[in-house]
């Protein structure tokens, strides 16, 4: 499946949050080398709490980049930056895959048998768990037991 970076811009909050036009995968990359702004994060965050409530908004965004980070800095540095773009891209995967944005965000935030009981967004923390989140979707696409 390709997902492009309008995509992870939008899931991101796109320009208004960006505060720069993500066209390509290369203006994506630069930003996120650059340091993704907090706003990004809490849009990224505020899109999974309209469509779950198993956990606040704060036990998400400090999952991602701790409290102390969230609360010191405007914008992250590249490894916080990486693994929010990672999230944002699995969760524009689901919403690809799933099109409803409610049911995309159940797959995200509830445990998977696949990836050991643990819910896709915990595993997308990392980027090998990133990796099979990905796996787990792309299967579910071509009709494969996920």
């Amino acid at each position: 499946m390709s997902i492009t970076a309008k995509n992870i811009a939008s899931v991101l909050g796109g320009t208004k949050s960006l505060g720069k036009r993500i066209t390509t995968m290369r203006d994506l990359e630069a930003l996120v080398a650059s340091g993704l702004p907090k706003s990004a994060l809490d849009t990224l965050v505020d899109g999974f709490g309209r469509h779950y409530t198993g956990q606040s908004a704060n036990d998400m965004r400090y999952k991602i980049v701790p409290r102390a980070t969230y609360k010191r800095v405007d914008r992250f540095n590249l490894q916080a930056s990486e693994t929010i773009e990672r999230i944002a891209r699995l969760y524009a995967m689901a919403l690809s895959a799933f099109v409803e944005p409610a049911a995309a965000t159940r797959f995200m935030m509830r445990a998977h048998p696949e990836l050991d009981q643990r819910s896709p967004f915990e595993t997308a923390l990392t980027e090998l768990g990133g990796r099979a989140v990905e796996e787990v979707i792309e299967r579910g696409l071509h009709g494969l037991p996920v």
